[in-house]
This record gives C-alpha cells, sequence and structure tokens, in this order.
C-alpha cells in the first residue's frame, strides 16, 4: 500500500506535464510573463518544466508504453551504444555542463513521447482528437494575432515589414517549424470517416486555407519542398488509401495560394501600396546555410568520433548561427560519425517496422479514422524530417516538443495492437535513467535559468562568439 501513493502522484505529475505539453501548442501564447524575458526563453521555461515533470513522474513509478517485442533487444543495444556515445562526447568537450544539457533535453523528450504513446493506448482515438482540437486552437489564436495585424496596416496605411506579422517567435522560421508539423493532422477533421460533419467540414476548409496563407506569406522555399517531397513519399507507399489526404492537402494549399494572392499582391496594389508585406523572410539567398554545412563538415573532419560536443557547434566562434541548420550534420559534428550512423540506422529500422504493420496492404481492412491516421502521421513524419536537412527542426524548444508529440503519436499508433491492460509501469532501469537524467537536467540549466527567472541579467553570462538562438535566445556557449 506504501506505493500506492506514490503512484498517483507520479500520474498527476505526468497529467501537468500534459497540460503543459497542450499549452505549448499555443505559439502566440506568452505564458511566464517575465521581464524582458525573450518568447523563445519562455518557451524554452515551458519544455524544461513539462520535461522535468516526465522524468519525476517516471522515476515515482507512473504508467509507461510497453516495448517488448522481436525488435526489442537489438534496438535497446543500439540505443545504449547511442547514449555511450553522448556520454564520452560530453565528457571531451569544452564545456561539460552545456553538453549534459543538451543529452539531458534529448533523453527527456524521449520520456516524453513515451509517455504520449501510453496515453495513445488509455485514450485511443479520444487522445488524437484532443491533440488535434488543441492544435487548431492554438493555429486559430495565431492567425488572429497575424490577421489582425493585417487588417491594422490597410487602416493606418503602414506597410508590415517582419517580423511584424508572425509574432512570439524570434525567427520566421520557427514559425515555418511549427506549422509544419500542424499541416497533416488539421486534416483530419475534413478527412473522410473522421466525425465533422459537412456543414462544419466546409468552415474548417476555410480554417485550413486561411493557415495555408501564412506559410505562402512566410517565404520559406524548404517547407514547400519538403511538403512536395511527402506528398510524393505518401502517394508511392499508400497509393489509393493516401488520396484522400493528398487532395485534401493540395486542394486547401491552392486555395491558400489564392488567398496569399489576394491579400498581399491584389489588395495593396489596388490601395496604392498601402498594407503590403513587404518582406516576410529573413533570406533570399543561401549563402549563409552553405556556409554553415560547411563549418559542420570542418567540425566532422577534425572530430570523427566523438564530435566536438553536444550543443557545441554554438562553442565555436561564427557570426551565423548557432547550429547548421541541418540535423544529420549537426548530430554528425557534435556527436561523431559513429552516433550519427546509430541514429540512420535507428530511423531506417523504425521506417521499416512502420511499413511492414502499416501498408497499403494491411491498411486495406481497418477503420477509415485509423486510414487517416496512419497516413498522417507517415506524412508528417517525413515531411518534417526533410525539412530538418534545411532548418533547425531540432533545436529550436516548440518544434522539439511537437517532434516528441508527433513521435509518441506514432509509437502509440504502432502498438495499438497492444490490449491497454499490458501498458506497465516502468523498469527499474528506465527509472533509474529518468532520476539521473533530471538531475543532470538540473544541474546543467540551473546557472543559466535563475538568472533569467530573477531578472539579475547581470549575472548572464555576455562572452558569446555566435549568433542566434540554441537553448536559448542568446545563442552561444559563453567562452569563461
Amino acid at each position: 500500500m506504501t506505493g500506492v501513493p506514490a503512484v498517483r502522484g507520479a500520474s498527476a505529475l505526468q497529467s501537468a506535464s500534459l497540460f503543459i505539453l497542450f499549452l505549448l501548442l499555443g505559439p502566440s501564447l506568452h505564458f511566464l510573463m517575465l521581464a524582458n524575458m525573450p518568447p523563445f526563453d519562455d518557451k524554452r521555461i515551458l519544455q524544461l518544466i513539462a520535461l522535468g515533470l516526465v522524468l519525476l513522474g517516471c522515476y515515482l513509478g507512473g504508467k509507461a508504453c510497453p516495448v517488448k517485442g522481436k525488435h526489442h533487444r537489438p534496438v535497446s543495444f543500439a540505443l545504449i551504444a547511442l547514449g555511450l556515445l553522448a556520454v564520452l562526447s560530453s565528457l571531451s568537450a569544452p564545456s561539460p555542463r552545456h553538453a549534459w544539457l543538451e543529452v539531458s533535453t534529448f533523453v527527456g523528450l524521449g520520456y516524453l513521447a513515451v509517455f504520449i504513446a501510453t496515453c495513445v493506448l488509455r485514450y485511443r482515438d479520444g487522445f488524437f482528437h484532443a491533440v488535434v482540437a488543441t492544435l487548431a486552437v492554438g493555429a486559430g489564436l495565431y492567425m488572429t494575432g497575424f490577421f489582425s495585424g493585417y487588417v491594422a496596416s490597410f487602416i493606418e496605411g503602414i506597410p508590415l515589414v517582419w517580423p511584424e506579422p508572425f509574432y512570439m517567435l524570434s525567427n520566421v522560421r520557427q514559425f515555418n517549424q511549427y506549422q509544419l508539423w500542424t499541416l497533416g493532422l488539421l486534416m483530419l477533421p475534413v478527412l473522410p470517416g473522421c466525425g465533422l460533419e459537412a456543414a462544419y467540414r466546409r468552415w474548417f476548409s476555410l480554417f485550413l486555407s486561411a493557415w495555408w496563407v501564412l506559410l505562402f506569406a512566410s517565404g520559406s522555399r524548404g517547407v514547400l519542398l519538403a511538403w512536395l517531397l511527402a506528398l510524393a513519399m505518401t502517394a508511392v507507399v499508400y497509393q489509393t488509401l493516401a488520396r484522400p489526404l493528398l487532395w485534401a492537402q493540395i486542394k486547401h494549399g491552392v486555395f491558400g495560394l489564392a488567398g496569399y494572392c489576394l491579400l498581399f499582391i491584389g489588395l495593396p496594389r489596388l490601395n496604392n501600396g498601402g498594407g503590403a508585406v513587404i518582406q516576410t523572410a529573413l533570406r533570399n539567398q543561401t549563402e549563409d546555410r552553405l556556409y554553415l554545412w560547411g563549418h559542420a563538415w570542418a567540425m566532422i573532419k577534425t572530430h570523427p568520433w566523438l564530435g566536438v560536443g553536444p550543443m557545441h557547434f554554438a562553442w565555436y566562434p561564427n557570426d551565423t548561427g548557432a547550429h547548421p541548420h541541418n540535423s544529420v550534420l549537426q548530430l554528425a559534428a557534435e556527436l561523431g560519425l559513429p552516433a550519427i550512423i546509430l541514429v540512420l540506422l535507428l530511423t531506417g529500422h523504425g521506417l521499416i517496422c512502420w511499413l511492414q504493420r502499416y501498408n497499403a496492404r494491411t491498411l486495406a481492412d481497418e477503420s477509415a479514422f485509423k486510414i487517416a491516421v496512419v497516413i498522417t502521421l507517415f506524412f508528417t513524419l517525413v515531411m518534417t524530417a526533410a525539412y530538418s536537412l534545411v532548418d533547425g527542426v531540432i533545436v529550436m524548444p516548440l518544434s522539439q516538443v511537437m517532434m516528441a508529440l508527433m513521435v509518441g503519436l506514432a509509437m502509440g499508433v504502432y502498438r495499438q495492437q497492444v490490449p491497454a491492460t499490458e501498458t506497465q509501469k516502468p523498469g527499474a532501469a528506465m527509472r533509474l535513467l529518468a532520476g539521473a537524467t533530471l538531475a543532470a537536467l538540473v544541474w546543467a540549466v540551473l546557472p543559466d535559468l535563475l538568472p533569467r527567472i530573477t531578472g539579475n541579467e547581470r549575472f548572464c553570462p555576455v562572452a558569446y562568439q555566435v549568433e542566434g538562438p540554441r537553448f536559448w535566445q542568446e545563442g552561444g556557449i559563453p567562452q569563461q
């Protein structure tokens, strides 16, 4: 009986983390409202709270997703090897504290994904409905602010200039990352068999088209390329089963493009140029990314085995960015070639397992909702994986949380054949790792976190030699 209060407390902590996760899905909100705190740091702190609650809940014995199966042992060995490489890389890094901060954050995201998978197993379709509703509210709030600024620009006759249309984010590309994670799941209500009545479906289609207007207004080429690649791969893999999703994507994309042309090209010309968004993209060229990729390649050549250390792309001076805008190059440069090989093998293994269980043949007898969810998750993960090759998808706090959410949803759907009663408390090793990760996370983040919370900016390090956000808005690792 002594363990019952602890388990109940663990469940309460995990429920609180889920509540914070849902709050984070609204990018327009600023929660902590501390003086002089940028929205980027605000979202990072909320992410840390959510991860801390998940880790503490697991340590106290909260529920975990079942992981048994014929593929469990080799995957476990690969994860252990990857963890050991991350530890060795952190120990050899110039600033081990910042390296541990990066590693513990990603381990925490892994626990968050497992917890999300548990929620899928426990609540089934209802959890997807809750996630989609939360994403829709978040997107709606953001569009309210965006189009309010657009209307105000006409009333005042003052053209909008970046970052005015895209607010509460330090970079318009962070909006692209968030939006890309949502483009798939937000289509579920308009797909066959997903329960939305025809009358409401038309209004929701208008909502989705408006959401696409923001994508074109952001001026991102990488998002459109990733979207086209995901369309092609989904069509090849799921064939006729994918037609409803693909048609919905293309239809709302075309409507969004038409809306963008009307609002940001046609009407401003009629208004003698007033109200036009002059520039919403930070860059018109790609030389900066080529420079960062070359910088990462130089690190790989000089540190091929253990890399320069987690987060340590932000240690070596450059005037362009604190990360290379490429997930593969980032992991290879910071963790080493053996680590990125393991990551790619694990990713390939996961893709093969997914396609063996969910392909055009095996899905044919499933419900319409299950088909829509499976294909949507595949489409989303392919699209964001492609976009991570040209942007910091695995770096920014909002995108990291969305990544854990989508991976967790996929894990839960993959394990849905397992009865819900087989979900089990985590074993001793999983609980011990959760406790150690939480301790490392607290130790590593407190020196940076406390000055930001208390407002004592004079205690914040200032010796940055790298531009742009990484873990915090001030992106570089200070060299003291």
